[in-house]
């Protein structure tokens, strides 16, 4: 009895396998199971849409008046001193900001993140978040506001 149930249950098992391998071989996008074909977009050299700049490049940019300063910082901070004409953009408040900024800024122009303290990392998060936004140039640096300040940058 127990042998002809352990039989039944294989048997079920082997179909229930072949009809899955031949139902995954006529599907349209199935994978392929040797080899590997080239990825059809090139993939950037770091896998990031955003990029790590020097102090030194959003200097320039800065100059140039064409990036947006974007400061990751808490509101306490940012109120307590911030790059002259940069916007609080607080990564953990994402909701709040996003479409009144998706509205009032073009996606093709440069944005500068930044927060304080070589360990920040607030400014490579709100970098991330704005690219899912889709922004084009994201740019964010690390201890900016430290940096601003200590090269006695203009301030608000």
């Amino acid at each position: 009895m127990m042998r002809k149930i352990v039989y039944e249950a294989m048997l079920v098992m082997l179909i229930a396998l072949v009809l899955a391998g031949a139902s995954y071989i006529v599907r349209p996008d199935a994978l392929t199971l040797v080899g590997s074909a080239p990825p059809a977009v090139p993939i950037e050299d770091n896998g990031q849409l955003f990029k790590q700049i020097s102090f030194e490049q959003a200097q320039k940019m800065f100059a140039e008046k064409n990036a947006l300063f974007a400061d990751a910082r808490p509101l306490v901070a940012y109120e307590a001193g911030h790059i002259q004409g940069a916007v609080h953009l607080d990564p953990n408040l994402f909701d709040q900001w996003a479409d009144r900024l998706m509205a009032s800024y073009p996606s093709d122009r440069p944005i500068v993140a930044y927060c304080e303290g070589p360990r920040c990392a607030l400014s490579k998060e709100l970098a991330e978040k704005l690219t899912w936004l889709g922004f084009e140039q994201v740019f964010y640096m690390v201890d900016g506001w430290g940096q601003w300040v200590t090269h006695e940058m203009p301030v608000d």
